[in-house]
């Protein structure tokens, strides 16, 4: 403990710079060496076993494609067992070659099979009938077919389908055969069938294997193999009572051809043939598949020495350099407790040292402006005051327009001479509340529900005065009961949709207002199908709406509420404006719930 107590006030004592270099040695260098050896006998295992991996999966997909050629195999021969018409052909006794021929014509299964499936090289029938032609479809059955071991296999299994590897008599051809034994319906025997598998479908199923390949069959029988010597021949290595012992893969290691190899083999009986036994086998040098980590290994070594060289030197400069920094630094701090706040504006370098002295340096300059953000921030509220104003004086500047009062009255004036005194109170009622909301509107919100029946009553006024040229709609889809608003916010949006959308269009027009809840904000529509605007226009709009001075005094429309919205709401709260010429406007204010009655002045004070 005392030696540990003592070790450790030493390693405090030492400067940084040594400190440093006995860290990297003890927690980098050995470690290092140590890992370096661990990891190259760990990646020489690791490569074995991924190409064992790989070697039982491609083993799985040989077996697997080699059971759809079985099985292909296997429906040809179910189909012609069951066939009534070859059952006939085969069991008619004919008197002449011409009627057997007569007969071969007519019949172009075969043919069509063969045709069709790739996967068989050949056909035969062997029949007993001896009124029959021999081709290389048909063929009569001779003493030594009898006696032949396939013959009597197929006659032993009395109809079930057994697999052989066996030479074709006609093509002198060693072929994977379907050998199976065919009768009538009436259990009778009528023939045997020999379906040949083709030795170029069954070659591509190991031909582009990273390993040698080989499908075996029954007690180890070579059908097909990387290596042609080996066709024909019996693995010596095959323990078949193991193999069928395993449901997975059975691997072992053996000397093959004077390599060390791994061996991976499978077996597995094909459909409709239990008896039969087919093996794939893959040999895998493990020289060839550990030569490139050898080289790999041998390589990484070297890097890793000459890595080690180069990082001591590294790591003697860093430390150096690293110390002259703590070194600078704390000069400087000495400086700030002294009290001269005039340091180095910076140091070289973004890390943790670099970040201090940043630090250091910014709160020097917080000290310096401390009194100056006090005059600064009543300085901005001055200014956001006078924005305010000049909002509120353009938005009472346009609340009355002669154009529109003098329409107005002179509907009325028509209405009342040409139509009854109810028509005319009805309008005069509307225009008093358009007038007086207008001239009684101060700074405060008001509710949602009056400035949507201000909107209400302006639109059926223009209605009357156009008739049926102006249609409109409005829905809300939310509760806007105890809800507040600025005033005089949806009123400008309307008349502009009106004005400068369908009074100049030819034919109707429509104006629909839409208000739904999303969130905690109120999302207001008002879309038009006038005239729309151009996209230079919509363009320069948009500027105006994103900056406030572009509009210059005279941009007391959308812009003018748009501003006043972001003044008092905040800058994610406004308008978007979307339109397509001759097609119509969509304008669209984003506004917060709110239920809150304060004042409009008041909030910008505060």
């Amino acid at each position: 403990m005392k030696f540990l107590l003592k070790a450790i006030n030493r390693f405090n004592d030492m400067k940084i710079r040594k400190k440093l270099m006995l860290i990297y040695i003890i927690v980098v260098l050995i470690p290092i060496l140590v890992v370096g050896f661990y990891l190259t006998e760990g990646m020489r295992s690791m490569v074995i076993e991924k190409s064992i991996d790989e070697a039982c999966t491609n083993n799985d997909r040989i077996q697997y494609r080699l059971n759809e050629i079985i099985k292909i195999a296997n429906d040809v021969s179910d189909r012609m067992y069951f066939d009534e018409k070859l059952n006939k052909i085969v069991t008619t006794q004919y008197t002449s070659a011409a009627d057997v021929v007569k007969v071969y014509n007519e019949y172009p299964i075969f043919d069509e099979f063969l045709r069709y499936y790739k996967e068989i090289a050949s056909i035969r029938f062997y029949v007993e009938n001896h009124t029959m032609l021999d081709n290389s479809q048909f063929t009569k059955v001779t003493e030594d077919t009898r006696k032949s071991y396939w013959y009597t296999r197929a006659l032993a299994n009395d109809g079930r389908i057994e697999w052989m590897y066996k030479t074709d008599e006609i093509t002198g051809t060693d072929y994977l055969s379907l050998i199976r034994l065919v009768k009538d319906i009436n259990r009778n025997r009528i023939g045997v069938l020999v379906i040949n598998i083709n030795e170029d479908r069954l070659r591509a199923l190991i031909k582009d294997e990273p390993f040698e390949s080989i499908i075996a069959i029954n007690e180890g029988k070579v059908v097909m193999s990387q290596n042609n010597k080996l066709r024909g021949t019996s693995i010596d290595f095959l323990s078949l009572e193991e193999l069928k012992s395993r449901k997975e893969h059975y691997i072992v290691e053996k000397n093959y051809n004077g390599e060390e190899s791994s061996i991976i083999m499978n077996s597995f009986s094909p459909e409709k043939a239990s008896a039969n036994c087919f093996q794939i086998v893959m040999i895998m040098p493990i020289a060839n598949v550990t030569s490139k980590t050898t080289q790999i290994s041998i390589r990484g070594i070297s890097i890793m020495l000459v890595n080690l060289v180069l990082s001591i030197i590294l790591i003697t400069i860093f430390s150096k350099w690293f110390s002259e920094r703590i070194i600078l630094l704390r000069k400087e701090m000495h400086k700030v407790v002294t009290g001269e706040f005039n340091i180095e504006e910076s140091i070289e370098g973004k890390d943790e040292i670099g970040e201090l002295y940043e630090d250091l340096n910014k709160m020097m300059q917080s000290i310096k402006q401390l009194i100056h953000e006090v005059y600064e921030e009543k300085i901005q509220k001055e200014q956001l005051k006078n924005r305010q104003r000049e909002a509120q004086f353009k938005m009472l500047a346009s609340q009355i327009n002669p154009h529109f009062l003098y329409n107005t009255l002179e509907t009325i004036r028509m209405k009342a001479f040409v139509k009854g005194d109810h028509e005319t109170a009805k309008i005069v009622k509307m225009l008093g509340k358009i007038m007086r909301r207008n001239l009684e509107v101060g700074d405060k919100p008001i509710s949602l529900d009056s400035e949507v029946e201000l909107v209400k009553n302006y639109l059926e006024i223009q209605r009357m005065r156009f008739g049926e040229k102006i249609n409109y709609t409005i829905n809300v889809d939310c509760d806007i009961s105890n809800y507040f608003i600025l005033p005089l916010l949806l009123q400008p949006i309307v008349e502009n949709a009106f004005v400068h959308g369908l009074e100049n269009k030819q034919g109707s027009g429509n104006i629909d207002l839409n208000i739904r809840a999303e969130k905690d904000n109120f999302i207001i529509t008002v879309k038009d199908d006038g005239l729309g605007i151009s996209p230079e226009k919509l363009e320069y709009l948009n500027k105006c709406l994103e900056d406030f001075t572009i509009g210059g005094k005279k941009s007391i429309g959308i812009s003018n509420v748009n501003q006043r919205i972001k003044l008092y709401y905040g800058e994610e709260y406004g308008i978007k404006i979307r339109s397509r010429i001759n097609e119509g406007t969509e304008v669209i204010l984003i506004l917060p719930k709110s239920k809150e009655v304060q004042g409009y002045a008041q909030s910008i004070d505060s």
